[in-house]
């Protein structure tokens, strides 16, 4: 998908009772009482849009109580990722990968359009948000392999790299910030040497897989019986080792305040090697991927580390002054890793 700046603010409570009808009718839902802008953890309470402020996000509650998640597709999404998304998440629950169900409309569409804003409606999967432990970094680890091992006919398009995602990371970053251009220029160079080096070991053989494209803590939800993996707006077709690369660094590297996606502004540590065997090994349990890809997964977690620096500096969750710092810690994320593999490899 193009890397886009993000428009004006949405209005995350501009939901009314006429919305609720359109639902209702589009999807045949019968009597729907209300937009819950909350999430319940326990005794915790969470303002969704604190917790997210990507798009505007809703649970629905239906007058016999059942509960749904609402969700305006973010303004980076774009049609031929959201076929390619929906098609995916419909077919790997059907094939029991640990995704919630996505309703469809009673015309037969994954999505219903409001106004030039397009929204999804999925099954509330009730749950706990990331608490930091083993066991839920091993659930994670699970549900990521889970849904890799699951087999889907979905669409050819779109197809990315991970190397080219963070090149327009750095362009952006150039564009609309402060930051110094000998920093960026550094990092510029460190992605043109990692996608020769995934080049070297067979990157484009893994072009056909899928990747779910977002594997942070906050896009799955924990639960007794595992976790369940949500938001698909950032799949493409590309190798699938991406999504381990990005959980290693959003597990066990990175910072974020509090359960929100909003990075603190921490500079990211050295990968936990506790943390990522949990991870690691409940992927492995499951699915162990090829040597190719293996020898992959090093390049492709620096072209991560970059677009995650790029998108901390461009949200202003980190302050230009930490760049140099950030993009050390980025450059320096393929040997962590490649120190990691040989002892806990998936």
């Amino acid at each position: 998908m193009p890397i886009l700046r993000k428009p004006a603010q949405y209005g995350f409570f501009s939901f009314d009772g006429g919305l609720l009808h359109q639902l209702s009718d589009a999807y045949g839902l019968g009597p729907l009482t209300g937009f819950r802008p909350i999430l319940l953890d326990g005794d915790r309470c969470t303002l969704i849009d604190v917790r997210s402020q990507t798009s505007r996000k809703m649970v629905i509650e239906g007058s016999d109580g059942t509960r749904l998640f609402l969700k305006q597709i973010p303004w980076y999404c774009e049609r031929d990722t959201l076929l390619l998304a929906t098609r995916w998440q419909t077919q790997a629950r059907a094939a029991g990968a640990p995704v919630p169900r996505l309703l469809h409309t009673r015309a037969g569409a994954p999505w219903f359009e409001i106004a030039g804003s397009y929204f999804t409606l999925t099954e509330y999967v009730p749950g706990h948000r990331y608490t930091g432990t083993a066991d839920d970094r091993a659930q994670a680890g699970a549900a990521i392999a889970r849904l890799h091992a699951t087999t889907v006919d979905a669409p050819s398009a779109p197809a990315e790299n991970a190397f080219a995602g963070a090149l327009a990371h750095i362009a952006l970053t150039r564009e609309s910030t402060a930051v110094s251009h000998t920093v960026l220029d550094a990092m510029e160079r460190a992605v043109h040497t990692w996608a020769e080096q995934a080049d070297a070991s067979g990157w484009d053989t893994l072009a056909g897989q899928l990747t779910h494209g977002d594997t942070n803590p906050w896009n799955l939800i924990y639960t007794d019986a595992g976790a369940m993996l949500i938001d698909f707006d950032n799949a493409h077709r590309g190798p699938s080792l991406r999504d381990i690369a990005e959980a290693l660094l959003s597990f066990c590297s990175v910072h974020y305040q509090q359960d929100s996606t909003t990075f603190a502004p921490v500079l990211p540590g050295p990968i936990d090697r506790a943390a990522a065997a949990d991870l690691l090994g409940a992927y492995a349990r499951v699915r162990r991927p090829s040597p190719v890809e293996a020898a992959c997964i090093p390049p492709a977690g620096g072209a991560v580390a970059v677009g995650l620096v790029c998108l901390g500096l461009l949200r202003g969750d980190y302050p230009a002054a930490m760049a140099p710092d950030l993009a050390a810690w980025a450059t320096a994320v393929p040997g962590d890793i490649t120190e990691i593999l040989p002892r806990d490899r998936p």
